[in-house]
């Protein structure tokens, strides 16, 4: 009995996994390395765990319940873009993936419910989500990207720093910022995505504008635009030099139209510097001189570095 316990834990971590892991680096992450800034405002560390805790439990079905959701109404377009995904590939049925979509929402609701300061970020994400897997809008660049993404990140950043602390004027100006940030970079996304949005019918920038006019637009409008959120926020001068390198290189490799897959390693990169952002706001105040070429290391090894050059 124990073992078969074990066995089908295994399996639906497996299933987890396999369902969430390409969207880690602007959920999962994220949330825990901004919470790192909610840490350091706690006067002791006496109720730290306690309060990770709460953090995994709550960002865990954030991620898992709307990756379910959009994975069970975009299959068409992961047997294109994603076939090896749980559901295109066989692994996992809609009946199976919906009962776990049900179990996750549970739960993340159940949270909310334990933890009346999470209720705000958690109505937040499921309109979002409604929104971008069961209406028009998600179909659409601009419900898609600048609406659920800056919404999106809104509820994440919140509710992984009042997971741990009470949010502060400061953490709300700079959560806000991040959120903005996001919702304007997003359609990098969508260039490595766009034979599977045609096929689907899907309305995003590089198929409305065509690839060309769009990687311009992002790279000589939206990323300057992106960094001035970030300069009238003050968090472009925590590390200005840092910023303006990394938004400068991932212009050069989206105006480098290479194919899909040097599109999606530019969106990781994109990730990272949402996660960057992130570290910088969250550890603000430290030696940065000193801490940048740690951080950029553990986020990027060198031979990850070397294959995205």
């Amino acid at each position: 009995m124990a073992a078969s316990l074990l066995n089908a834990l295994i399996h639906e971590v497996d299933v987890f996994l396999k369902f969430s892991w390409r969207d880690w680096s602007v959920t999962l992450i994220p949330g825990l390395i901004f919470s790192l800034g909610a840490m350091r405002t706690l006067p002791s560390s006496s109720r730290i765990f306690q309060s990770y805790l709460l953090l995994i439990v709550w960002l865990t079905p954030y991620v898992y319940w709307f990756n379910l959701w959009n994975q069970i109404t975009g299959i068409e377009e992961d047997r294109i873009d994603k076939p090896d995904r749980p559901i295109p590939s066989g692994k996992v049925t809609v009946v199976g993936a919906k009962i776990r979509w049900a179990v996750a929402l549970t739960v993340f609701l159940s949270v909310a419910a334990y933890e009346p300061t999470l209720r705000p970020q958690t109505i937040c994400w499921v309109l979002t989500s409604v929104m971008h897997c069961a209406t028009p809008l998600g179909n659409h660049w601009f419900g898609k990207n600048c609406i659920a993404m800056t919404t999106g990140a809104w509820a994440l950043l919140g509710g992984s720093w009042k997971a741990i602390a009470p949010l502060t004027p400061r953490t709300e100006h700079f959560i806000l910022a991040v959120s903005l940030w996001a919702g304007l970079l997003t359609s990098i996304q969508d260039l490595r995505d766009m034979k599977g949005d045609a096929a689907i019918g899907r309305k995003t920038l590089p198929l409305v504008l065509g690839s060309s006019r769009c990687r311009r637009i992002i790279t000589f409008f939206l990323i300057p635009a992106s960094l001035l959120v970030l300069w009238g926020s003050g968090i472009l001068s925590i590390a200005p030099a840092s910023l303006i390198v990394v938004h400068a290189f991932l212009g050069y490799r989206i105006m480098n139209d290479k194919g899909s897959y040097h599109d999606h390693k530019t969106y990781m990169i994109y990730t990272y510097t949402f996660c960057l952002i992130l570290a910088f706001t969250a550890l603000e105040g430290l030696d940065w001189s000193k801490s940048v070429h740690t951080i950029v290391k553990l986020m990027l090894p060198d031979r990850a570095i070397t294959q995205f050059l």
